[in-house]
C-alpha cells in the first residue's frame, strides 16, 4: 500500500519474517486486487508446506475482471501499487461469502484457511450501504460463514473491521472465534467504552490488533488510517513524540508498547514492507519503557488512565 514492491522483495520479506519466528500470515482478496494473496500462495508453495504456520484472509469483495466490468465501473484501488487487473464488489450474500473462499483458496494454493475473516463489515467503510449489506449476511453470508466452518474450510472464523460497534453487531448474529481490530486501540486511536473488551473476553473472542501504527504516522510515517494526517493528528503525534523523547523512548516503541501490554490481544498484527521495517519493529518491542512515560501521557492528557492499568500480557 502505497508504494510498489517487487515480487522478489515480497518473497524476501515473507521468507525473512519466517525466519525470525513469524508463523501467521494474514492476507485479503483486496489487498492488491489478488496481488497479496497470489504472492502469499508462492511463498506458502516455495515453503513447501503449511504446517505449523497459521494463514488467514479475509471474504466480503468479489474480484471482477477489469474488462468484465467495463470502464465505467467504480474502482477503488485503495493506494494499491502492483495491483492485479480488478475491480472489487462488495458482496456479502450466500454465493458471495462461498465464491470468495473459493477463490482465495485457488489463490494461496490450500485446502483450507487457519482463520477466515468477514471482511470490513460496518458503517466506516459502508455508510449507508451497510443495511443492505447486513440484509445479505442474515439473508445467506453469515450461513455461508457457518457452512464453512463447519465442513472444514475453515477452522476458525472471525471479523476484520475497523470499529467497534461493527465487531459487537457481529457478535450477536455469529459464532466467532476472534476478530481483527484495526486503528482502535493505538496511542491515537481508542473505543470509547473499554466494554468491548470486557464482551469479547466473556464470549471467548481472541482479538487480534491491527494497524497499531495507524497507518504509518506512529512509525515515522505520512499517513493516518489509510489516508493523509490531518494536522490535529500531526499535532497530537508531536506532543506524544515530545514527552518520549523526555523519557529517552522511540515513539514506534510506545506506540507498539502500549498494544502489547495492554493485555486486551492474543496477537498484533503489522503489515510491514520490507525487512528493515519488520526488524524495526521487533526491536521496538524490546525496548525497555519506564512507567513515568505511561504517567507523563496520562498527565499531559494524551491517554486516559484506564488504558494504562498494568495487566499481563496475553501474547
Amino acid at each position: 500500500m502505497f508504494a510498489p514492491m517487487s515480487a522478489a522483495d515480497a518473497q524476501a520479506l515473507m521468507r525473512a519474517a519466517y525466519e525470525r519466528g513469524i508463523r501467521w500470515f494474514d492476507t485479503a482478496p483486496m489487498y492488491g486486487a489478488s496481488t497479496a494473496e497470489r504472492r502469499l500462495g508462492h511463498f506458502l508453495d516455495d515453503l513447501g508446506s503449511t504446517e505449523g504456520l497459521t494463514v488467514s484472509t479475509k471474504a466480503g469483495r468479489q474480484l471482477v475482471p477489469k474488462r468484465r466490468a467495463g470502464a465505467s465501473a467504480p474502482f477503488n484501488d485503495f493506494g494499491w501499487h502492483n495491483a492485479g487487473p480488478f475491480v472489487e464488489v462488495f458482496d456479502y450474500s450466500y454465493d458471495g461469502i462461498m465464491r470468495s473462499a473459493e477463490d482465495s483458496l485457488a489463490r494461496l494454493g490450500v485446502e483450507a484457511f487457519d482463520v477466515l475473516f468477514l471482511h470490513d463489515i460496518g458503517r466506516w467503510t459502508h455508510g449507508a450501504e451497510n443495511d443492505r449489506h447486513v440484509a445479505a449476511l442474515r439473508a445467506g453470508g453469515y450461513r455461508a460463514l457457518a457452512e464453512l466452518k463447519a465442513t472444514g474450510v475453515t477452522r476458525e472464523l472471525g471479523v476484520g473491521v475497523n470499529e467497534t460497534d461493527a465487531l459487537l453487531c457481529t457478535m450477536a448474529e455469529l459464532d466467532l472465534d476472534r476478530a481483527l481490530l484495526a486503528n482502535q486501540f493505538t496511542l491515537l486511536t481508542r473505543p470509547d467504552d473499554p466494554a468491548v473488551f470486557e464482551t469479547c473476553a466473556r464470549s471467548g473472542v481472541k482479538l487480534v490488533a491491527g494497524g497499531v501504527y495507524n497507518s504509518g504516522v506512529l512509525a515515522g510515517g505520512s499517513h493516518f488510517s489509510y489516508e493523509g494526517v490531518p494536522d490535529e493528528i500531526a499535532r497530537t503525534v508531536a506532543a506524544l513524540s515530545e514527552t518520549c523523547e523526555r523519557h529517552d523512548v522511540p515513539l514506534m516503541a510506545a506506540a507498539l508498547q502500549f498494544v502489547l501490554r495492554s493485555g486486551y490481544f492474543e496477537r498484533v498484527l503489522l503489515g510491514v514492507r520490507s525487512i528493515a521495517e519488520l526488524d524495526a519493529s521487533f526491536s521496538a518491542a524490546e525496548v525497555d519503557i519506564p512507567d513515568a512515560l505511561w504517567d507523563d501521557l496520562v498527565e499531559s492528557g494524551l491517554l486516559e488512565p484506564q488504558w494504562i492499568a498494568g495487566t499481563e500480557v496475553t501474547a
